[in-house]
């Protein structure tokens, strides 16, 4: 593309010189914009959630250890986790489970068994941190908490 004259003078400045300009302003003071807001520590605040709870009314079985299962009643789910309302007995923060879900949606019944990592457990039940799951899970879980 060619440069554009005005008035028949030459710019002032050269690309080149524009480049030169740029790399000579020191890394420090050069920052991205919009400045990128500060992350929040998780770890500190265990009622934080990433997304949207809802109430279900369902069932549940936490099993963990190598043998030990233990009823449950959802409180809140959310896509992230739960709080299930049960008898802690010896369940430590941090224990590795699996949250088994047992219910009917449109007449069909579905289980589904997500890994779940304990993050609190006070009296009257545990929080669960959901671990990875596959996409029929997923779908599931967006129907059975957004769709009802």
């Amino acid at each position: 593309m060619d440069r554009k004259i005005t008035r028949g003078k030459r710019p002032e400045t050269s690309l080149s010189d524009a480049v030169w300009i740029g790399r000579a302003l020191p890394q420090s003071s050069v920052q991205a914009w919009p400045p990128k807001p500060p992350l929040r520590d998780h770890s500190k605040d265990p009622h934080l959630r990433t997304s949207l709870r809802a109430e279900l009314p369902y069932e549940v079985i936490i099993n963990y250890g190598m043998t030990l299962s233990c009823p449950g009643r959802v409180r809140d789910m959310s896509m992230s986790g739960a709080f299930v309302e049960m008898d802690v007995g010896d369940l430590q923060e941090g224990v590795v489970a699996e949250f088994v879900l047992r219910c009917y949606y449109k007449g069909e019944r579905i289980e589904h068994r997500l890994p779940a990592t304990g993050t609190r457990v006070q009296e009257g039940g545990v929080a669960l941190k959901f671990g990875r799951y596959d996409d029929d899970t997923y779908t599931q879980l967006i129907n059975l908490l957004y769709a009802r």
